[in-house]
């Protein structure tokens, strides 16, 4: 059967399927490409770089798709009812192909360019498509063509915003890619049923795409699992537990005694050795003040912080932390409350889920000490937190016989990002004393000390698992190979190098 060649009269019921089917498309065409970038950036950092690869890639791809769809003679209803069941396996199972070239082969790259270039090319098939199957009836196709592209834009901007908001938050990275698969294969489902008559290969359709409903529906039933199968193969020990939130991935691991806390895949501490860089972010600094009574926590979600900072004479602490399921964790898991001793409990501990960069232009308070936990600078997203900026705003938020304690990464293996920090902080008006501390999970890791002025000894003793005052002067020794081997620049919001800096550095390790 070929299409007719005089132009039927259509349905208010087939136009209202195509005029959905042009929505529904464009919302799973634009989370394809969200999922994908969000995959890559979680598994291999960069996210400028990863994003703007997969974008170039999809266009490419559905430049390549449209250009295909001028090969489609005969059988039109076929080839979108074909398309829409392909896209639905294939971008359905993006996300499981993804983690598993990365976690299992070598391949991730290769893959993920294929990947791409096969769901994309399919998308570019979609509008071409109907917009002739539009013109197979009898409509005015000016009015289609503006109609079509219309419903084209409103379906991405459902899609841009549906996946952080909801989708993500939800069912997490694999289970939104499989649930956006289901609407297309309903999409080419409702399509089949409504022109069923123009179809020469119902049947086999039919049977393909039940099979695809099938696998989809196999992988959202088993997405908890199929997680944190997958994610295992990324992390030494095993997956306890994982979260997708709306902000980062989380996942902890546990092997015998040892807890490990990983955010979008980067290890944020192990139980095993995390008393040593958490006695060192906050003693230096608490036991260099009298009675410091107001205390801002910049991070530290996890309690580790705060748990130090019940050894002294705080009245308050304002923690501020961006995800509110870190926090979340930090009160109430088994695990993590048993590291912390239960630090949320303490009174006088206020929790803020903002923006770090955002409270500080906000508020009016001022601290007597303050405690920078942050994230290192791996995207564009946390450079503006190492930035002259933010760093201005901290310190203007500082009493002026007050200090702070900042995490800055590695002076070793990080050596321009620890430095370019360091140099940040000095043109911001910062009086900044770097220290380092060696991790056995981390390596060699550094901080800094500042403030308007920085005491030269402490005014109060403290000695912990690690830290001892009477011997902190070596924290601030530097040997020749941790000093500053490469000039730096300030990080600033328009020029975000510490990102370029921190790639660079990790780089030639990894």
């Amino acid at each position: 059967m070929t299409d007719a060649t005089e132009k039927p009269q259509a349905t208010r019921l087939m136009m209202a399927v195509l005029a959905g089917s042009v929505g529904a498309v464009a919302t799973c065409g634009i989370v394809y490409q969200l999922i994908v970038g969000t995959v890559s950036t979680y598994l291999e950092g960069n996210s400028t770089y990863q994003f703007s690869l997969t974008i170039g890639l999809f266009m490419s791809a559905y430049g390549l798709g449209s250009f295909l769809s001028t090969r489609v003679h005969r059988r039109l209803f076929d080839w979108f009812v074909g398309t829409e069941i392909a896209l639905g396996f294939f971008g359905g199972i993006s996300t499981l192909t993804l983690f598993y070239l990365y976690g299992t082969t070598e391949m991730f790259g290769v893959g993920r360019v294929a990947l791409i270039l096969v769901t994309g090319t399919f998308i570019g098939l979609e509008i071409p498509l109907l917009m002739r199957i539009f013109d197979t009836y009898k409509r005015d196709l000016r009015l289609t063509a503006g109609q079509i592209m219309g419903f084209d834009y409103i379906g991405a901007l459902i899609g841009g915003i549906g996946f952080p908001l909801l989708l993500l938050p939800a069912f997490g990275l694999m289970g939104s890619a499989a649930l956006v698969g289901l609407v297309n294969v309903a999409v080419a489902g409702a399509a089949a049923w409504v022109f069923r008559e123009r179809l020469v290969h119902y049947r086999a359709l039919t049977g393909l795409a039940v099979a695809v409903v099938c696998i989809l529906g196999f992988v959202v039933s088993q997405t908890r699992e199929v997680e944190r199968d997958l994610e295992s193969h990324l992390y030494e020990d095993p997956v306890t537990y994982l979260e997708q939130t709306p902000y980062q991935r989380i996942v902890m691991s546990k092997q015998k005694d040892d807890l490990r806390l990983y955010l979008d895949g980067s290890l944020q501490f192990s139980t095993a050795d995390e008393y040593r860089y958490h006695e060192s972010l906050v003693h230096p600094a608490a036991t260099r003040l009298e009675a410091p009574s107001n205390v801002l926590v910049l991070g530290g979600g996890d309690g580790l912080a705060l748990r130090e900072l019940n050894m002294h004479d705080v009245e308050r602490v304002v923690l501020v932390d961006l995800d509110p399921a870190m926090v979340r964790l930090g009160k109430e898991h088994p695990m993590l409350v048993s590291v912390n001793r239960n630090a949320f409990d303490r009174p006088g501990v206020e929790v803020r889920n903002e923006d770090a960069l955002k409270y500080l232009e906000t508020t009016d308070e001022m601290f007597d000490l303050i405690i920078v936990d942050l994230p290192d600078p791996h995207h564009e997203s946390l450079a503006k937190l190492y930035s002259v900026t933010f760093y201005r705003h901290l310190l203007s938020r500082l009493k002026p016989s007050g200090l702070a304690a900042l995490q800055l990464g590695s002076p070793f293996f990080a050596n321009r990002t620890y430095w370019g920090a360091v140099s940040t902080m000095r043109e911001a008006g910062w009086t900044v004393k770097p220290y380092h501390i060696q991790v056995p999970s981390f390596g060699i890791w550094g901080f800094a000390l500042a403030g308007h002025n920085v005491p030269v000894a402490p005014v109060r003793m403290h000695e912990g698992r690690f830290f001892d005052s009477r011997f902190e002067d070596e924290m601030f020794r530097f040997p020749k190979d941790l000093e500053s081997k490469h000039p730096v620049v300030p990080n600033t919001l328009f020029r975000p190098v510490i990102v370029e800096y921190f790639r660079t550095d990790w780089r030639s390790w990894n």
